[in-house]
């Protein structure tokens, strides 16, 4: 699973719509984590992204929850954050990054009380609500910067998800360049609900 995080970088619109044009020309899936004031700030480039991008959100601010001593403003950050994304992609979200990948003991009400049912804040693993309760499944995750295409493309076939994050902070052509080398591989590429086994991304809602 290719993993974007949205921050408020550049020029956001212009990012997007390059890296939507790069995905449909390499035919590959992905997943784009918007900071919730930059997708209000830049409804088209959550709006550009096709089916076979899921998108999330990083809270409203894209700040440390765990920073936060009011539950209450906890819980402001993380709704507001999806309501933002969703009013600009005219969706549904249900998938979260905590900014930072820092989490607390209310995560899980957190993300429960604003129907988020996917969670991938962590380094080894993401987490899925079903049957009324987060549960947690392993994965690998690499920040794409540390590691070589070569690297991935010796991994032993396994069925441990591999997901390799972006941000924007890097030009997309490089991360075509990137990803194309990853294509020469043996890999099915993903968005997130196809790992969690639930649509995450309701369109037109």
């Amino acid at each position: 699973m290719l993993s974007f995080s949205i921050l408020d970088i550049g020029n956001v619109s212009d990012y997007c719509n390059t890296l939507s044009d790069v995905l449909e020309k390499l035919d590959v899936k992905a997943t784009v984590f918007f900071v919730g004031r930059v997708a209000e700030q830049n409804p088209d480039a959550v709006a550009i992204l096709d089916d076979d991008v899921d998108v999330g959100s990083q809270t409203y601010s894209y700040v440390d929850i765990t920073s936060i001593s009011d539950y209450t403003l906890q819980a402001e950050e993380v709704s507001e954050g999806k309501r933002a994304v969703d009013t600009a992609g005219n969706l549904g979200s249900r998938l979260f990054k905590a900014p930072y990948g820092a989490t607390d003991e209310n995560i899980y009400s957190l993300l429960s009380r604003s129907g988020i049912l996917a969670d991938f804040s962590y380094e080894d693993h993401y987490n899925v609500y079903r049957d009324g309760r987060f549960l947690k499944y392993k994965a690998a995750i690499y920040d794409w910067s540390e590691y070589s295409v070569e690297f991935f493309l010796s991994l032993q076939r396994s069925e441990t998800p591999i997901i390799i994050e972006f941000e924007n902070t890097r030009a997309v052509a490089d991360v075509s360049a990137f990803v194309s080398k990853l294509k020469s591989g043996d890999f099915e590429f993903v968005k997130a609900s196809e790992i969690a086994g639930i649509d995450l991304t309701l369109r037109g809602v």
